[in-house]
């Protein structure tokens, strides 16, 4: 399999110009293997423009497949306002007055904050038309060093304004090969598994330890992806660390090993604690490492060459309430965001992320009109209950007793099938819940994985390959180890290295995972927030349409 097609010597730019609205374009047919990052090098157009004049990219890109790309000169792609067409990491705070946009700010209220309108800022600010990000660089004028040179300048107030520099980071770009090297630190436990009697074991009707099968799970299904990418241009030489999270000796013996710094990447460890010790050392040689399973978005502070896979409880709920105005609200709707324990922190905290969220997502949508309602525990939802609208009742409580209370009594008011019910996913194995209501009142939750591409066992060639191979069918573990190699490493075949800092500009759904990075400011990770919408309908589960 060869990978000339991703090298930029081996691409021209398309002759077929085409004008539209009275401005000229590129007509730019899609190689096979070219992705939309080699695209974007060949032109030297930002990846966002590319993506704003072809929204449908969105979802994928494909060979044969038509697309506009702006000519150089174009206003497009030639912003005259000094050093604005850049990325956030790449401002030059020196000359400019900056704004790090806080979670609860929409580009309203930095407007009314600063004196500026909206029509400046966006001037500035070119990457705004993709929408106003937590944690984004927002310019907001030059620094006035002289009275002479006053163009494209602000008359700004600085003593109010919260300036950011950017932090100094040493964005090291490796050169593209054709042969890496690979750790996977996963915690087998081999020293334990090796004297573990199996015909003991299965007479007990125990089970194997559980780290250990998903460890196992895990790299089989990254193996098996690797299998599928590798060719005599493209080899992967992987290296396996047997590391728990809570084994620090080895960790340690990591860290010091002489061959850590030939590493080109690392996938793990699963857990935060062990993760967080290596990614530290990772960071001194400039190795990028991928997190696989922990929720937790801390790990990617301040490490660029950072990533992680899953995304956490927040990510998710944000996404619930995203397809709570995407997919749910209209006129005659009644959304009733729900507290059942003001107790529990977690809960409080789960019910103000929504609540943001859906707010802050109406103000971006141009809608001003407040239709989710704050109510506490059944007697909230018995007041606030509307017979002659669509009731959209969502809540975050795990107590399994409260929550069990809850949904009976709620399922008493939805005998005229007028309640939606939004939670977690996890309150769907509750085992003292009533399944039956679940589906009367189409449970809807969010979910990093697509639990559905799993259940057409005879039309997925992956688990077929397992069950062959295994005898049984394989744990989620073998989905994710098989994605996240197949998104990584195709990246790294076709893109070089540099991807890592690019994947953000990188969506993409596969088998099991949808990813979708994010980065919270310039100095951290990237944390995916891809998830799905699932539903129960009928008896079954059903994943909804929404992205």
């Amino acid at each position: 399999m060869s990978i000339v097609t991703s090298n930029l010597f081996g691409q021209l730019k398309s002759n077929n110009i085409k004008t539209i609205n009275g401005k000229k374009y590129y007509l730019h047919k899609v190689e096979k293997k070219q992705t939309l990052y080699s695209i974007s090098k060949l032109y030297t157009v930002d990846l966002e423009v590319i993506y704003n004049l072809n929204p449908e990219l969105k979802s994928g890109v494909k060979a044969e497949q038509e697309i506009i790309i702006p000519i150089a000169d174009n206003k497009l792609n030639n912003i005259e306002s000094e050093n604005v067409n850049l990325t956030p990491q790449a401002i030059d705070t020196l000359k400019f007055i900056t704004h790090k946009a806080l979670k609860s700010e929409t580009l309203y209220s930095i407007c009314k904050k600063f004196n500026i309108s909206e029509e400046e800022i966006n001037e500035l600010n070119p990457l705004l038309r993709t929408g106003l990000k937590e944690g984004q660089l927002l310019i907001l004028g030059k620094k006035n060093k002289t009275s002479d040179n006053k163009k494209n300048s602000l008359i700004l107030n600085t003593s109010k304004i919260n300036i950011i520099d950017s932090v100094t980071i040493n964005k090291i770009i490796k050169t593209k090969k054709t042969d890496y090297k690979i750790a996977l630190v996963l915690p087998f436990k081999l020293d334990e598994t090796l004297n573990i009697d199996v015909e003991n074991l299965a007479k007990s009707n125990n089970n194997f330890p559980l780290s250990s099968e998903l460890a196992i799970d895990f790299y089989l299904g990254f193996k098996k992806a690797i299998n599928y990418i590798v060719s005599e241009e493209f080899k992967i030489n992987i290296e396996l660390f047997d590391i728990s999270d809570n084994d620090s000796l080895k960790l340690k013996e990591l860290e010091k090993n002489t061959s850590f710094k030939e590493l080109d990447f690392i996938f793990g460890p699963f857990f935060a604690g062990g993760f967080k010790s290596i990614s530290k050392k990772a960071k001194e040689f400039y190795i990028p490492i991928i997190s696989p399973t922990t929720q937790q978005n801390k790990i990617l502070h301040d490490n660029i060459y950072t990533s992680k896979t899953n995304p956490s409880q927040y990510s998710l709920i944000e996404s619930l309430a995203d397809y709570c105005i995407d997919s749910l609200k209209n006129i005659n709707t009644n959304i009733l965001l729900t507290t059942i324990s003001d107790k529990d922190k977690k809960e409080t905290d789960f019910v103000n992320a929504f609540k943001i969220r859906y707010n802050e997502k109406l103000k971006l949508l141009g809608k001003t009109k407040d239709s989710l309602h704050l109510v506490k525990g059944i007697t909230g939802i018995k007041n606030s209950y509307l017979s002659n609208k669509n009731n959209i009742i969502v809540f975050f409580s795990n107590k399994k007793i409260f929550v069990s209370d809850f949904i009976n009594q709620i399922a008493l008011l939805s005998n005229n099938k007028n309640i939606v019910l939004c939670g977690l996913q996890s309150t769907t194995f509750f085992d003292n819940l009533d399944q039956n209501y679940l589906n009367q009142m189409s449970y809807t939750f969010p979910f990093q994985y697509d639990l559905s591409s799993i259940n057409n066992k005879n039309d997925n060639k992956i688990i077929a390959s397992y069950i062959e191979e295994q005898g049984t069918f394989p744990s989620e573990n073998y989905f994710i180890g098989y994605d996240i190699a197949t998104y990584y490493l195709k990246h790294l075949r076709d893109d070089g290295p540099e991807f890592i800092h690019q994947l953000d500009k990188l969506p993409s759904v596969s088998n099991y995972i949808r990813f979708n990075f994010f980065r919270p400011d310039s100095t951290t990770g990237f944390d995916n927030r891809g998830s799905y919408i699932f539903k129960y309908n009928n008896y079954e589960l059903i994943k909804t349409g929404w992205k």
